[in-house]
């Protein structure tokens, strides 16, 4: 007989308030409850009174401040550990769609005890098969959820199928606690931590098995990044990706390189063609970030 399944979900959330209520409301309105969900605040203002009143389940409040999206995960994981058997995690620009926990949990009930961790499937990515310059440059593959040797991954995208995965999207994702007896989000990834998700469920792989679960649908409300934080994104995107590549001594540090410079290229590109700022500014943080990782070697 399966065992009976406890569920803990995450929320780290920083000053967006509307798109934490709306994640909670959308929770609410499932026909499957969690048994806890904790908020991990690390906004400027705390928010703690905004959150005490949802149909169904009662939100834990932990402030973390400064934030950084790993260290406001890693406390919201030691407050529930030991209460639950499966740890979620949401971003607050998640919507649930219609049976979204309750088809997640059917699956936890079926899977083996090598299974460790699984993802929400992402109703508005769309598949787009990787261009010519994607597959020039190592950088996307037609296989979503998968790792190149480059160190980049391809893409998430909506499927139809439950599949196996290399590596989970962390704005919607779940993982059996035994797990974090284990692993833990690297808090060298500070901030908004950039390819956090990739580099934790990338080394989780390595000892279980992961899906992404077709019927548990979820919306995931991307916003159009700030042109001011472009150089910030940009910078990221070379040296987090540097990081997670020399961890893994499988994956070729050359061809991450080459990736890279293919990435800057492109920023380069789109910036000048389309008088984009946003383009413009991460190829400036591209270069600062390509510059620090060529001194580092």
């Amino acid at each position: 007989m399966p065992r009976e399944e406890k569920l803990g979900i995450i929320i780290p959330t920083k000053d967006r308030p509307d798109d934490l209520i709306r994640a909670l409301k959308s929770i609410s309105e499932q026909d499957y409850h969690p048994d806890r969900v904790v908020v991990v605040d690390g906004g400027a203002a705390p928010i703690k009174d905004l959150i005490d009143n949802f149909r169904g389940f009662k939100v834990e409040y932990l402030r973390i401040f400064p934030p950084s999206l790993t260290v406001q995960r890693n406390a919201g994981i030691r407050h529930l550990i030991k209460d639950v058997t499966l740890i979620a995690f949401f971003d607050d620009d998640i919507i649930l769609e219609e049976g979204c926990l309750r088809n997640m949990m059917k699956f936890w009930e079926g899977a083996l005890a090598e299974v460790g961790g699984a993802s929400f499937n992402l109703v508005s990515e769309i598949y787009k098969a990787p261009t010519f310059f994607e597959r020039f440059f190592f950088v996307n593959t037609n296989k979503p959820n998968k790792i190149l040797r480059s160190g980049f991954q391809g893409k998430v995208s909506f499927v139809n199928e439950t599949l196996p995965a290399d590596w989970l999207a962390g704005c919607a994702m779940v993982y059996r606690r035994e797990v974090f007896s284990e692993f833990f989000f690297d808090e060298w990834f500070s901030g908004y931590s950039r390819y956090e998700d990739v580099d934790f469920s990338y080394r989780v792989s390595k000892k279980y098995k992961m899906y992404v679960v077709s019927g548990a649908k979820v919306l995931h409300l991307n916003k159009l990044e700030d042109p001011d934080f472009s150089f910030t994104l940009g910078k990221m995107e070379f040296v987090n990706r540097l990081y997670f590549v020399r961890k893994n001594p499988e994956l070729s540090l050359p061809l991450c390189y080459w990736a890279l410079f293919g990435i800057l290229m492109n920023n380069i590109v789109r910036g000048f063609m389309g008088m984009d700022k946003r383009y413009l500014n991460r190829a400036k943080g591209a270069l600062a970030g390509f510059v620090s990782g060529l001194l580092k070697i």
